[in-house]
C-alpha cells in the first residue's frame, strides 16, 4: 500500500517524464501506475522488436541497472512488462532520493554558482 501512495503522490510528474522519454501518446496525467505501466509496456514491446538498440540506450540513460535487465531477460515471461516495471520503479527510487536528500545550498552566497 505504501508503494501505491508513493506513486499517487508523484504520478503526474513521473508519468510525464516517462511519457516524454518514451514518446508515449499524451493522455494528460496518468491516473494510475497500472495505466502508465500498460502504455509503457506496449512501447517497450515495440522497441524490443524494432528499436532494440535505442531501448537499451534509453535504459542506460535512465540508470536502469544492467544486472536487473539481464535477470528479467533470463526469467522469460512478459519481458516488456517487467522492463516497464523496472523503469517505473527506478524513477520512483530517484524521485524519493531527491525528495529525501535535497541539494544543499552554500551558506556563503559567493560560493553559489
Amino acid at each position: 500500500m505504501e508503494e501505491q501512495n508513493d506513486f499517487s503522490a508523484q504520478e503526474a510528474a513521473l508519468g510525464k517524464m516517462i511519457g516524454n522519454n518514451f514518446e508515449l501518446e499524451p493522455t494528460g496525467d496518468y491516473i494510475s501506475r497500472a495505466r502508465l505501466a500498460a502504455a509503457l509496456t506496449d512501447k517497450v514491446r515495440y522497441m524490443m522488436q524494432y528499436q532494440l538498440e535505442e531501448l537499451f540506450s534509453k535504459l542506460y540513460r535512465l540508470d536502469i541497472f544492467e544486472r536487473k535487465i539481464k535477470e528479467v531477460m533470463a526469467e522469460g515471461g512478459d519481458i516488456a512488462k517487467k522492463i516497464a516495471d523496472l523503469i517505473i520503479d527506478r524513477q520512483l527510487e530517484k524521485n524519493i532520493s531527491k525528495r529525501e536528500n535535497p541539494p544543499s545550498t552554500p551558506e556563503d552566497e559567493d560560493l553559489a554558482w
